[in-house]
């Protein structure tokens, strides 16, 4: 399942299982005191009828002097007796005290108690096989439709390619005919759109390739060379050493290539960027733009701060870089810029 179907399902399940549990408890627990109160009515009754008996074995009879404050048929609490008080037909001046001990009507209702929990728990059980069951079923709709939307854009992705493919055919064509800044901005747009496309790929992708070695500082200038051709106002500096990574290459580009593009689309007319390799291992990213108001939400997938992109490429930057196991870290202030760090200590093999 994908995160979001995951999540979808929890809900399902919580508000089910909750709802249906809550339910149950309540008539459980109405039932358990109905028991009781069956339980006294029942001991009061075979009481009554032990006062009325000659011998009884199971609870203990005597005849006492009668007082003024003795209430007659209430139950009275001895030490450790249970006792009730009966009218004697004999005589005016005595009563009739049965008495049960209390050890055995706490022994009763702890059956009471263990019979209702156990039948709590059988309940229990079963609404948790139903909730699943019943979350299974509400998310199948839900699931069918994202296979087909994702689907959808396989598709349209795929479909791009020709028209892209010769396009770039045509422009390369052109370049070496023609000397044109315009040819370059077209370039420059068409590497936009795959850049896009490569995004909405990742998107969709859910399982990582095979790692490989490569030289981090090649792929940093090489990154940087892409991207300032679309940003050619923006000032770069790169202060990487010669380091070789061992990780899903595509994907790690892609995360190199998402920060770089957010560094430079929201960055200051004739604003920087830096991309620094410490001897910690931890490769930062900081430009000096407009800074992030909300950095607890920036990864959150489809959230965005102004009306441009898609609200997709630092949800999939972080996708990546916890399935390639980078920790990361965002540091922003208003007005000033944007710092991403990310630790390749585990990556880095020299």
């Amino acid at each position: 399942m994908k995160k979001v179907e995951i999540e979808s399902f929890i809900k399902s399940f919580l508000l089910f299982f909750i709802s249906l549990s809550s339910v149950m408890f309540f008539l459980t627990y109405q039932t358990y005191k109905s028991k009781l109160r069956s339980l006294e009515d029942s001991l009061y009754a075979q009481m009554k009828i032990a006062s009325l008996s000659p011998k009884d074995t199971l609870f203990a009879k005597k005849i006492v002097p009668k007082t003024g404050d003795t209430l007659l048929n209430t139950f009275y609490t001895d030490k450790d007796k249970l006792l009730i008080f009966f009218a004697s037909n004999d005589s005016n001046k005595t009563l009739i005290r049965i008495s049960y001990p209390i050890k055995s009507l706490n022994h009763d209702e702890q059956l009471t108690f263990d019979l209702s929990r156990a039948r709590f728990l059988k309940s229990l059980m079963i609404i948790f096989i139903l909730s699943i069951l019943f979350s299974l079923y509400a998310l199948y709709p839900y699931k069918r439709y994202l296979k087909l939307t994702d689907e959808f854009i396989k598709d349209i992705l795929h479909d791009f390619n020709t028209p892209i493919s010769t396009i770039r055919l045509n422009i390369s064509i052109l370049k070496s005919k023609i000397q044109n800044k315009n040819l370059q901005r077209v370039e420059h747009g068409i590497d936009t759109i795959l850049n896009l496309q490569n995004n909405l790929k990742e998107y969709l992708e859910d399982d990582i390739k095979k790692s490989e070695k490569f030289n981090i500082k090649e792929i940093i200038e090489q990154r940087v060379s892409y991207i300032q051709g679309i940003y050619p106002y923006i000032r770069f500096s790169i202060q990487v050493k010669e380091k070789i990574i061992y990780c899903y290459k595509d994907g790690f580009i892609r995360i190199i290539d998402n920060l770089l593009s957010n560094a430079c689309k929201y960055n200051k007319k004739d604003g920087s960027v830096t991309i620094i390799l410490n001897d910690d291992r931890i490769l930062e990213i900081k430009d000096t733009g407009n800074g992030i108001k909300k950095p607890k939400k920036i990864f959150n997938r489809f959230y965005k701060e102004t009306s441009r992109g898609l609200g997709i490429g630092l949800h999939i930057v972080k996708k990546l870089a916890k399935k390639i196991e980078i920790p990361m870290e965002v540091h922003s202030t208003l007005g000033k810029g944007t710092s991403f760090k990310l630790n390749l200590s585990k990556l880095i093999l020299n």
